[in-house]
């Protein structure tokens, strides 16, 4: 190859292996993963009572756009109407975006048992859980926005009322009755957006074959 020819693809692929630090690409690799098998046993984990039923909030069937301002207004109709009262949440989150909507309310969840994560793969979370006080409660809902990745709210029992996932995965657990009561409290088109997993696959498939 003369001095003026382009290095070959594998040629170019082994320089810049040979630049890489292999051992802090496995860690940073490791690392990742670890994430993400703790994000599925934070799904495993939490979920509600036998008699009652699990809803996910449908977010293309919401009124507008503003998804994360609707799944907090469903959120708070969510922890009203059901008789379950909330005793612990649970909460992980990108520190910086939060402080950056919140600060107060970051402060209350650091003052109330949840802690701030820093690590090289890290640039900052808080996570943990703590008892659900009225000024907790308050400060996490005022934090649904892009960035708050997991949330739940579970009652004295451990088992779940309300929880979010990954910022776009919101789920309620409600009886008969506790549903019937959303739907008197919220505006028709918010209300019509909250289904089963079962429903929800029905509308997925039907878009599917529509295509």
């Amino acid at each position: 190859m003369s001095n003026w020819s382009k290095p070959s693809g594998s040629e170019r692929l082994a320089q810049v292996l040979g630049e890489v630090d292999m051992s802090e690409l496995e860690e940073a690799i490791k690392a990742r993963m670890e994430t993400i098998k703790k994000a599925g046993g934070f799904h495993e984990s939490v979920d509600g009572p036998d008699d009652e039923t699990k809803y996910i909030l449908h977010k293309d069937g919401l009124p507008s756009d503003r998804y994360h301002e609707l799944a907090r207004t469903m959120t708070e109709a969510v922890l009203d109407v059901n008789p379950r009262k909330v005793a612990t949440v649970g909460v992980q989150g990108i520190d910086e975006f939060l402080r950056n909507r919140n600060e107060e309310a970051v402060k209350t969840l650091l003052e109330s048992e949840i802690s701030y994560v820093e690590s090289e793969y890290n640039d900052g979370t808080i996570e943990g859980r703590c008892a659900a006080t009225p000024d907790v409660v308050e400060a996490v809902l005022s934090l649904y926005i892009p960035g708050l990745t997991h949330v739940y709210f579970l009652d004295s029992e451990g088992e779940a009322i309300a929880a979010r996932f990954d910022d776009t995965l919101q789920y309620y657990w409600l009886s008969e009755r506790a549903y019937r009561q959303l739907g008197e409290r919220l505006n028709p088109d918010l209300f019509s957006a909250v289904m089963t997993q079962k429903e929800l696959e029905q509308i997925i498939e039907r878009e599917r074959q529509d295509r």
